[in-house]
């Protein structure tokens, strides 16, 4: 899968800059990475207005396997083991938990 970075969200100095890529005609919003084994991990929601009714929406996981500056040309790789998906997804949590401590 090739990442396309897609530069989407209006200029706004108050918010964050999302990182929007595009992965086989799906539009996704990069929400952080990770290192786990020595790996890098990207974790992606679907970029789409969230239903009233939706409360959490789960997020897709990717290795990085290309340098992970390089947001240009940055290839990524989905996780067929599933053990090393509950870790890795596992780490993303714990990482999301801090940032919710820091607010």
């Amino acid at each position: 899968m090739d990442l396309e970075p897609k530069d989407m969200a209006p200029e706004n100095e108050d918010l964050p800059d999302i990182p929007i890529i595009e992965l086989e005609g799906e539009q996704y919003e990069v929400i952080d990475t990770v290192t786990v084994d020595g790996k890098n991990y990207v974790a992606l929601l679907p970029f789409e207005e969230l239903d009233s009714e939706q409360e959490e929406e789960e997020f897709t996981i990717l290795e990085i396997l290309d340098d992970p500056s390089d947001e240009e040309n940055c290839t990524l790789k989905t996780i067929d083991d599933e053990e090393l998906y509950e870790r890795i997804g596992d780490a993303f949590l714990k990482k999301f938990e801090m940032y919710d401590e820091d607010e």
